[in-house]
């Protein structure tokens, strides 16, 4: 929800954010990213980002084996605990060392397996998972919790859309063609592969969930294939929407600090409305929003940085400085924005007033803003389902209904519409709003499968570890390791080898 324009209706935001919900982003940029974006790490953060594949399985597996490779040959070949008997001869000493390095240099034989081996298994254990969990013929026999049939995972969807670009002819290209074509243009071509990809799968996913969740309108139910998921799921499904449209409502609210600070906000932004509106008349915002030239916007961004710290160095009034400080703060593709918001507000404040502000007219009017959200939370809060289990396919559709009802203002409303108008989660029109409610919960629905099929999937590939891939494993790793050592290291393999390990 974009809780910044929001309260920006009625004061100026010292923090433009917007409502963390996961399920009405709308595209929209996160509170998270723009934080991010205004830490002065930024570079180092988005490095570390990048990184996040490392919390998967291939990442799991890679940080193991380094572990096993870099790591512990170390505390092996150097450990202090094991050494030769006190009067030990130097042949005995000397024993004791090689055997240890002999032992150490075991471990990144063993890594270097183990990448091959869970490495190479991952991507098809991966691959008849999904085929199991989403394709209708194998799924309908698994749990409906885990049916994943009708919204197909991520990966399977990617599998789906590969598949599509294959029958018109397109593929990804290889490293090796890098060596002909040139690597440049081949590392090009696969990120555009890479993107189609992307683009199908997520259109894929689209087109999925407008399918169940138009079913989900017009029966009641959600199905998967031809078996329809219980009601009380479906109930439970819905009692968390209501909480998440709840959350959204409660985080438009201005808290005691916020009213003051707003009040504060309004009066100086109507007492200082010419001096703003001069400093602000050469910033190109409309230039800003139409350019995409990456240089065009770097002169840009220039421009309005210039004109800010122009103003900001002659301004004597500290509230105004403390305006221009807190535009100068954010990242530079943001200002301009942010300075046309500020004059949008300068013109909302007055409506709110009719053209005649006062301090005390402005606080009153963003308490009857409160009241006016108390009152669409309760409204909320008294749709839920008090008993999912003993809910019905009636009871279901006529929640949904009253949801619907609860979460559309009329546009004559004036003041409730000037809160909600700009929201993802509220809205006037009621056949576009029937359709969003009934798609959010048919959201929570698929992400309600994705988190009951995690269990099973990290269970099977459990069994598959210890019953398949760790013998094997093991035996290759009693099969390459001495002839290894024999190449490369022949006095520790002799060692072992003559009196070693008996």
């Amino acid at each position: 929800m974009k809780v910044e324009k929001i309260n920006g209706n009625y004061a100026m935001q010292r923090t433009p954010g917007r409502n963390k919900s996961p399920n009405f982003t709308g595209g929209v940029t996160s509170l998270a990213d723009e934080i991010t974006n205004s830490l002065p790490g930024k570079k180092a953060l988005s490095r570390m980002k990048s990184l996040e594949w490392l919390k998967g399985e291939l990442g799991g597996i890679l940080i193991t084996a380094l572990g096993t490779g870099l790591v512990a040959p170390i505390f092996i070949g150097f450990n202090p605990f094991v050494k030769a008997p006190k009067n030990a001869s130097e042949e005995q000493k000397k024993e004791v060392t090689n055997t240890k390095l002999y032992t150490a240099m075991r471990q990144p034989i063993s890594a270097v397996l183990a990448i091959l081996f869970q490495v190479g298994a991952l991507k098809p254990i991966d691959k008849v998972l999904d085929k199991i969990f989403n394709d209708p013929e194998y799924a309908k026999n698994l749990s409906i919790n885990v049916d994943q049939s009708a919204l197909n995972n991520k990966s399977y969807l990617k599998t789906l859309a590969k598949a599509e670009l294959k029958q018109k002819g397109i593929k990804k290209p290889s490293i090796l063609e890098g060596f002909k074509e040139g690597f440049g243009k081949i590392t090009k071509q696969r990120q555009n592969y890479d993107e189609m990809v992307k683009k199908a799968a997520d259109a894929k996913a689209e087109e999925q969930i407008e399918q169940v969740s138009d079913i989900f309108r017009q029966t009641g139910r959600i199905k998967a294939g031809k078996r329809n998921i219980s009601n009380k799921t479906v109930a439970e499904l819905i009692n968390k929407q209501i909480d998440d449209y709840i959350n959204d409502a409660a985080k438009l609210k201005i808290d005691n600090n916020g009213l003051a600070f707003y009040s504060g906000r309004a009066q100086t932004l109507i007492e200082n409305e010419s001096r703003l509106r001069e400093m602000f008349k050469d910033v190109p915002v409309e230039a800003i929003d139409k350019t995409t030239d990456a240089k065009e916007l770097q002169k840009l961004y220039k421009q309005t940085d210039s004109i800010l710290k122009g103003a900001l160095a002659k301004e004597k009034d500290p509230a105004v400085q403390r305006i221009l400080q807190e535009i100068l703060d954010k990242p530079e593709d943001i200002r301009a924005s942010r300075i046309a918001r500020t004059l949008h507000r300068i013109d909302t404040i007055k409506d709110t007033c009719k053209g005649h502000f006062t301090p005390e007219d402005y606080l009153n009017a963003m308490t009857l803003r409160n009241s006016e959200l108390d009152k669409t939370i309760t409204k909320l809060k008294m749709n839920k389902i008090s008993d999912p289990a003993k809910a019905t396919t009636a009871t279901i559709t006529d929640t949904m209904n009253r949801l619907i009802e609860n979460c559309q203002f009329k546009k004559s409303a004036n003041l409730l519409k000037s809160i909600l108008h700009d929201t993802n989660t509220f809205d006037s029109d009621e056949i576009k709003l029937t359709k969003k409610i009934y798609k959010d919960v048919t959201k929570l629905y698929k992400k309600f499968l994705e988190n009951n099929y995690k269990a099973p999937n990290q269970i099977i590939k459990i069994l598959i570890g210890v019953c398949i891939t760790l013998p094997i494993t093991c035996n290759a790793l009693n099969w390459v390791y001495p002839r290894f050592m024999e190449i490369v290291f022949p006095n520790l393999a002799g060692v072992k080898k003559d009196g070693g390990d008996k």
